[in-house]
C-alpha cells in the first residue's frame, strides 16, 4: 500500500521580493518521490507590500 501526501507551503511576505523570489525558485527546484508525494501547493500571503 503506497502513501500519497499532499501539502501546502504557506509563505507569509511584506516587502521582500528578493526573498520571496529566492524561496520559491528554491520550492520550484524541489523533488519528491512520486509515491510518496502526490500533490503540493504553495500559498503567498502578501500584506500589502510595496516593492512589486
Amino acid at each position: 500500500m503506497k502513501n500519497n501526501f499532499c501539502f501546502s507551503v504557506v509563505i507569509p511576505t511584506y516587502n521582500r521580493l528578493p526573498i520571496l523570489r529566492k524561496c520559491l525558485q528554491a520550492l520550484e527546484k524541489q523533488k519528491y518521490e512520486a509515491e510518496i508525494v502526490n500533490d503540493y501547493e504553495v500559498i503567498v500571503v502578501d500584506d500589502g507590500s510595496t516593492d512589486g
